[in-house]
């Protein structure tokens, strides 16, 4: 019997380090911590980080985990959201996408997402992510969370 309390002890010590270790591949930012402490203990981190989706799908994938026994405030859920789709969300050619598209895939606003079109149908394709921050009125937060999915 005390054979077997070893033997699960150090087979729970070997997961926790073994997920800790997949944790040091993955991008450092806001939310990483709180993505390894609700995320790693069901099911292998590359499991998550494969997958390339928008925000919209990422809110509903966490959503879905917590149904299932996720446990974290509503902060952390936040956070976890928001450092998947920075990290591991779908990129978007800003310079192609319609206005829907940009809303859909990126979590802008419908009134940020037409802005962002209407601009460039004024002024010109985007070239760099700094012609982004010249958009009146666009929220320069949201624009910074989906800066690795925007594509020119």
């Amino acid at each position: 019997m005390r054979w077997l309390l070893l033997l699960i002890s150090a087979l729970g010590l070997a997961s926790l380090i073994l997920a800790a270790a997949q944790g040091d591949d993955l991008p450092e930012g806001k939310g990483k911590a709180v993505f390894l402490r609700m995320c790693s203990d069901c099911h292998g981190l590359d499991q998550v980080t494969s997958a390339r989706n928008p925000k919209k799908q990422w809110t509903y994938v966490v959503d879905d985990m917590v149904s299932r026994g996720a446990e974290g405030s509503e902060e952390d859920v936040t956070a976890v959201i928001g450092y998947l789709s920075r990290n591991f969300g779908k990129p978007l050619n800003i310079n192609t996408s319609s206005a829907k598209e940009i809303e859909d895939g990126l979590s802008f606003t419908a009134a940020q997402s037409e802005l962002l079109v209407r601009y460039r149908t004024d002024k010109g394709a985007f070239k760099t992510y700094e012609d982004l921050l010249k958009v009146p009125g666009l929220d320069a937060e949201s624009l910074e969370e989906q800066k690795k999915n925007i594509l020119f």
